[in-house]
């Protein structure tokens, strides 16, 4: 009596075929999205730099501006101080001209006191120590208000300095980002290596060839969020 041959069972070469065609889907599908987070990442950071620039040359040119504001303020009140030093020392020498007699004498350093005293008057209209009521002296003896000035001079260029620091921080912060996916995206190209050669494979090589790639695609999907996240 005759037996019935039993069916051929699939060949070994056939084996996990479906699997890699799914993880190779998958993995392209994710090297896809990566990509495009990593083209992101490019934009964000070359427009952050270029921010940090544009505020790089705005604190250098107001800088500049202040520092020649504050020079002519600084030298305007120097010689308003110098100026009615000059009226009050001249005012002692009449005094002691008028006790010693000397009338000329007298005369002269009562005209040089007036004179340096209008030279006073007429450069304190021009000072913004007397004229801003921001610095401006409270009392008619009293000092204009020096760090009120100071804090704003320098306000407008710490406003834009902190920009600039954060415009740079964000240029850092992206660049870095797109350097990793980088990285991921290599990673996905060796998991896409492997699924390529375990089509070549059979038997239990093939297996594990398709092991290692999933192993890769699962790290390489895992850094990809961590680097999205932080």
């Amino acid at each position: 009596m005759n037996e019935t041959p039993t069916p051929a069972t699939p060949e070994s070469s056939e084996r996990y075929k479906t699997l890699i065609v799914v993880l190779t889907l998958i993995t392209t599908i994710i090297t896809a999205i990566v990509a495009g987070l990593q083209a992101d990442a490019n934009i964000r950071a070359n427009n952050a730099n270029r921010d940090s620039q544009y505020y790089a040359v705005l604190a250098s040119g107001e800088l500049h501006r202040s520092g020649l504001q504050s020079s002519y303020d600084l030298n305007t009140f120097a010689k308003v101080l110098v100026e009615r030093q000059t009226s009050l020392m001249m005012q002692f020498t009449a005094l002691e001209m008028e006790q010693a007699g000397d009338k000329l004498g007298t005369a002269l350093s009562n005209i040089s006191a007036l004179a340096a005293q209008a030279r006073a008057d007429k450069l304190t209209r021009f000072s913004v120590f007397f004229t801003d009521p921001r610095y401006a002296p409270k009392t008619s003896d009293g000092l204009p208000d020096a760090e009120a000035y100071l804090a704003d001079t320098s306000e407008q260029a710490n406003k834009i300095v902190e920009k600039q620091n954060a415009a740079a921080d964000d240029y850092h912060k992206w660049s870095s980002k797109a350097d990793s996916y980088v990285g991921v995206l290599t990673i996905m190209a060796v998991a896409f290596f492997l699924f390529g050669l375990a089509q070549a494979l059979t038997g239990r090589m093939r297996l594990v060839f398709v092991i290692f790639g999933a192993v890769i695609l699962l790290s390489a999907s895992a850094w990809a969020m961590l680097i999205l996240v932080v």
